[in-house]
Order: structure tokens, then C-alpha cells, then sequence
């Protein structure tokens, strides 16, 4: 496929996912995404599939999901409100869907992102054997998340740049993947991260987010690669047990909650997602993730 095709696909692509983000409780159809895409809906089904990874019936779900836990986080709105303002017909079958992508009900997923805003005990921990620092964190149990406190630092790491709504950016990890495992020197790697700049949800459009590999040897960057140097520094960081679209929603208990009741400012560095695992697209539950917000002293 010519690139600007490609890109052209893309593109078409991407105003689907934007369509089912403005509305996920909409009753959405391949016909009605199709004509949004300008595509035939004799093949649309198949060229989403093609280019996204998940049908059209997966990631209205992956939404309305989505959009449930941001929710269930910012707002008191109870679980039955909830489920039918982002398209359920019943709670019964929105908590069925919400802990098979979760793992947790939503009324405990709900119950954990109120406890992430009480800063608590203190622990010590460690990011890739650097030095341990004293930090202040909830009570570290299976029941109650933490936030840690965490110095980094420096990391090269090789990116690509994301184009596109926030609910793809999993799909340019796919294609930042493939490329980097097609280069022969690149067997091995520490990891993949996002670094994160300015807000999705900002009308100013300063948003950027890299989809990041950390590789074991150095690499030089080519084509669309960037070559990007993280600074480190002392980040508050909470482990996230669970899929990909609970990052949102838990980066909000940890701006809004966590964060001004801490003693500490957010810096000018980029946030972070770093992945501590890859987990297959239907155990999503099972993913780690460290979401970790510059900060400083006051």
C-alpha cells in the first residue's frame, strides 16, 4: 500500500474510533461506521479488523468501558447510573463486561480510586536497580493501591509518535514493535513506555504522546523513529493492575486526588506509562503498568 494510501486509511480509520468516543452509548452499527469511514460496508468489518486488531463490536466495548471507569472515578454516580449512560441496557451486564476486561466489579474498581487520594505510610522502592529512595505511600496491600515515590534515572529510548485519538495509541505500540524487531540489532529490550505530554482532554491541542521501546544496546533512530533522552527525577508513581483503559480514569484520581493533597508539585517533564509486562489483548487484567507523574517539592 502507497503511503499516503495508507495514511489516507488511517486517517478514515481513526475518525471511526473518534465517532464512538463523542457517543459509546450510541447504538453503533457497521453500516453507520462505515458511511463515517466513506467505505463499503461490504468490506469495512474486514479492513477495520485489518488495521485496528479488535472488531468494531470490541472496541465499542473497550469504550463505553472506558468511559464507565472515568466515570466511576470522577463522578458519584452510582454503578446503575453509570451503565446506562454509556449504553447498557442492564447493571447486571455492564458488570459482567466491566470485570471481564477489569477483572474487579465496578463497584470495587470504584471503592479502589477513591482510596487512591489519602498519601499515607512511607516504603522504599526501586526502578531498574537504581538507587532506593524513602517515599510516602497508602498502606501496600492487594486491597489498597499506593503511590510511591520514586527517583529515575536518565533513559534513552527509541519512539514513535502517536497520530491520532488516545484509544489507538496501542496500535502504534504494534507498529513501533514490529519495526523495532525487524532491526538486527535489536533482540533484546528493557521494556516499553509512554511518555506523555500536555492533556488529551485540553482544547489547546498541545497533547503529545511517543510510544516508546527502551532498548538494551543503543540504536540509531531511522525514518520515523525518534531518538529520545527521559530526563529522570523524582516521579509519583502507582502500580496499575489491569487493561489499558483504566489509565485514563486512574491518571485522574492521581492528578485530582493524590496529588493535591501530597505536599508536592507536578514538574515540567512528561508523565509516564511504563509497561512492566505484555499481556495478550483478551488477559488485558493481567497487564502492570507504573503510571508516573513528574513532581517536586512545594
Amino acid at each position: 500500500m502507497k503511503p499516503n494510501t495508507e495514511r489516507d486509511y488511517h486517517r478514515r480509520i481513526a475518525s471511526v474510533i473518534e465517532a464512538i468516543l463523542v457517543d459509546p452509548g450510541a447504538p453503533h452499527t457497521v453500516d453507520s461506521l462505515a458511511s463515517v469511514a466513506h467505505l463499503s460496508p461490504y468490506h469495512f468489518h474486514r479492513i477495520y479488523r485489518a488495521m485496528t486488531g479488535e472488531s468494531i463490536f470490541e472496541t465499542v466495548q473497550r469504550v463505553r468501558l472506558a468511559q464507565a471507569a472515568y466515570r466511576l472515578t470522577v463522578a458519584s454516580d452510582s454503578v446503575t447510573t453509570v451503565a446506562g449512560k454509556v449504553g447498557y441496557d442492564s447493571p447486571q451486564a455492564f458488570s459482567r463486561a466491566f470485570r471481564g476486561l477489569t477483572g474487579v466489579t465496578p463497584s470495587a474498581f470504584q471503592s479502589r480510586q477513591k482510596r487512591l487520594v489519602t498519601p499515607g505510610t512511607e516504603a522504599r522502592h526501586a526502578v531498574h536497580g537504581h538507587a532506593t529512595a524513602n517515599v510516602k505511600a497508602n498502606p501496600a496491600s492487594a486491597e489498597v493501591p499506593f503511590v510511591e515515590l520514586i527517583e529515575l534515572a536518565p533513559l534513552d529510548v527509541l519512539c514513535l509518535r502517536h497520530e491520532g485519538p488516545t484509544a489507538t495509541i496501542r496500535h502504534t505500540f504494534r507498529t513501533l514493535s514490529r519495526r523495532f524487531e525487524s532491526s538486527a540489532t535489536s533482540a533484546q529490550s528493557h521494556g516499553t513506555i509512554g511518555i506523555i505530554s500536555g492533556d488529551p482532554e485540553d482544547e489547546r491541542g498541545d497533547f503529545r504522546y511517543l510510544a516508546g521501546i527502551i532498548p538494551a544496546a543503543p540504536i540509531e533512530a531511522t525514518g520515523s523513529l525518534e531518538a529520545v533522552r527521559i530526563a529522570g527525577g523524582l516521579y509519583a508513581t502507582h502500580r496499575l493492575a489491569g487493561p489499558f483503559a483504566l489509565i485514563g480514569p486512574t491518571f485522574a484520581a492521581l492528578f485530582g486526588g493524590w496529588l493535591p493533597q501530597s505536599g508536592y508539585e507536578p514538574d515540567d517533564r512528561p508523565a509516564l506509562e511504563f509497561y512492566r509486562n505484555r499481556a495478550a489483548d483478551d488477559r488485558q487484567h493481567e497487564c502492570v503498568i507504573d503510571l508516573m507523574i513528574p513532581i517536586r517539592k512545594e
